[in-house]
């Protein structure tokens, strides 16, 4: 008959009851943070796919942030140009209007005033911020795209971010879009100041397609391939200058000539728009595939990594039964001669 000793018993009594005190210590720790995974080594398959899924969910989430900085930028950009398209608008209803022989001088002196306003409300979206960053200059946000003639100090860089794995998109238009039709970086001048430089001169010859870029604009006879010629540029604050000198000087046949410059402007502005709201389709397209990903990692994750929780208590209680039972047991097993002793 095999003989068992004290210490033998109380070894695997130490030992039953420190399995069940394990067994119900993970549970408790399941249960407090209902996750069926609470180390790497109970799970490492699934743990590592729920932390690739943890990586994604993070990174959608910045792209999410990314978009939505994207469509600040391109609503306050579509905006601008949408105000700017009214002012050329205006600029032509005017235009129309003081081109007909109706109106006297004083008349379009007092509309030329107007149109000046016109200019300042171009110059001002011109140089609209969001927060502290320029929308129209290029890259170097930081700097005034535009000075009160409106010449542009920006650049030609366009800000990109990305709104989805490997799917950039512009944010931004440059000034020279913008205002200018013309894709050299140009200064806007009114051309009228060259007339007034050369009236003067018995050898100038005139032209009235001022606002042309194709055309040389007012040249001094004889001065071609010379620094004495200039050429006009096409842009919009040249324009309202050009529309407001011929009003102030009582030309309607100067202002009927900007009428095909005004349409040109107002179609390009439309085609900008355009432009920008396709790239805004393609940014809400990309947030609304990273909304449903998002949704799709989180069911995906909880099925990996989440404790069901009927399952998981039922465990509790049913270990928790288990130790009250060991503890029970282990009394029979004790020294009932040093229990006594004890007691006294």
């Amino acid at each position: 008959m095999t003989r068992v000793s004290e210490n033998s018993s109380t070894a695997s009594l130490q030992y039953a009851l420190n399995k069940t005190k394990a067994k119900v210590e993970d549970l408790q720790l399941k249960g407090s943070t209902l996750k069926a995974i609470t180390r790497p080594s109970d799970n490492p398959v699934s743990n590592v796919e729920a932390m690739a899924l943890t990586s994604s969910t993070n990174d959608n989430l910045q792209y999410l942030k990314n978009a939505d900085f994207a469509l600040l930028n391109l609503s306050v950009s579509e905006k601008s140009v949408e105000e700017l398209t009214d002012i050329i608008v205006k600029a032509k209803e005017i235009a129309i209007a003081q081109s007909s022989d109706f109106f006297n001088a004083d008349v379009r002196k007092n509309v030329a005033n107007e149109v000046q306003q016109l200019y300042n409300q171009a110059l001002a979206i011109a140089n609209k911020k969001v927060g502290i960053k320029h929308i129209f200059s290029g890259t170097s946000t930081l700097t005034v795209p535009f000075d009160g003639n409106g010449n542009y100090k920006g650049d030609k860089g366009h800000i990109s971010l990305e709104v989805s794995r490997n799917f950039f998109v512009p944010i931004n238009l440059t000034g020279e879009e913008v205002f200018y039709n013309t894709t050299d970086t140009v200064k806007a001048e009114n051309p009228l100041e060259k007339f007034d430089q050369f009236k003067d001169a018995p050898s100038v010859k005139l032209n009235r397609d001022l606002a042309s870029v194709e055309s040389e604009g007012a040249k001094v006879e004889g001065a071609e391939g010379t620094e004495d010629g200039f050429k006009s540029r096409d842009n919009i604050f040249s324009q309202l200058q050009a529309l407001t000198s011929a009003l102030e000087n009582n030309d309607p046949q100067m202002i009927q000539g900007l009428l095909e410059k005004f349409d040109n402007t107002v179609s390009r502005l439309v085609t900008l728009r355009t432009r920008i709201g396709s790239i805004t389709n393609s940014v809400e397209s990309s947030k609304n595939n990273l909304s449903n990903e998002n949704i799709e990692h989180a069911s995906r994750r909880s099925a990996l990594v989440d404790a069901d929780v009927t399952e998981l208590f039922s465990d509790i209680n049913k270990q928790q039964a288990i130790l009250k039972t060991t503890y029970q047991a282990s009394q029979g097993l004790m020294n009932q001669s040093l229990m006594d002793f004890l007691r006294r």
